[in-house]
């Protein structure tokens, strides 16, 4: 699997490099965008395989491209056009779909508008949102990661990602050290 990653990252980028030159741009200047893309899509590819936060924090750049990218797997980013020419979003009608008619608040959050879950499990991967699915699973892991890490504690491998404001999470916080108290 690996030579054949390695295989086809090497086509793109041998056709990407083609591409770029043929508008003109010096094959030197080229070739170091391409590098740049190919670290930036290694980057990615350890992530996934390897589990685990990275040891060097990624740029701004990098984390809003991998969430862009992930929201493009939700059909409630998927583009449709009209006999106008007017391009539109589908709009599903489901009770955790996303909608969202400003396009200022999808861009505030990277087209990610799914709820999380299904009807009786909260962790249950959404069928139309993918992307939403996979970062849901993925913060999970990463928190995880991060408190064996920073705790030491082997033992913390199964958890439950929740969405909760500010103060609920405070109330939660705090309810959990008085009962601890107790």
């Amino acid at each position: 699997i690996g030579e054949q990653h390695t295989s086809v990252t090497m086509e793109s980028s041998e056709q990407w490099l083609e591409s770029l030159t043929g508008l003109k741009i010096p094959k030197t200047h080229a070739t170091v965008g391409l590098s740049n893309w190919i670290a930036t899509h290694k980057d990615y590819r350890t992530l996934f395989v390897n589990r685990r936060l990275p040891d060097d924090g990624w740029s701004d750049i990098e984390i809003q491209h991998l969430l862009y990218t992930l929201s493009t797997l939700d059909t409630n980013n998927k583009a449709t056009t009209n006999n106008s020419n007017n391009d539109m979003r589908w709009c599903g009608v489901g009770e955790r779909e996303g909608r969202v008619y400003s396009s200022l608040v999808l861009s505030r959050h990277y087209g990610l508008s799914h709820g999380m879950g299904r009807s009786g499990d909260i962790m249950e991967p959404q069928p139309k949102a993918v992307g939403s699915s996979v970062l849901v699973k993925l913060t999970l892991i990463l928190a995880l990661d991060a408190i064996r890490r920073g705790s030491g504690l082997d033992a913390a491998k199964h958890g439950c990602l929740l969405p909760l404001c500010t103060g609920m999470s405070m109330a939660s916080v705090l309810s959990a050290l008085r009962e601890k108290d107790a």
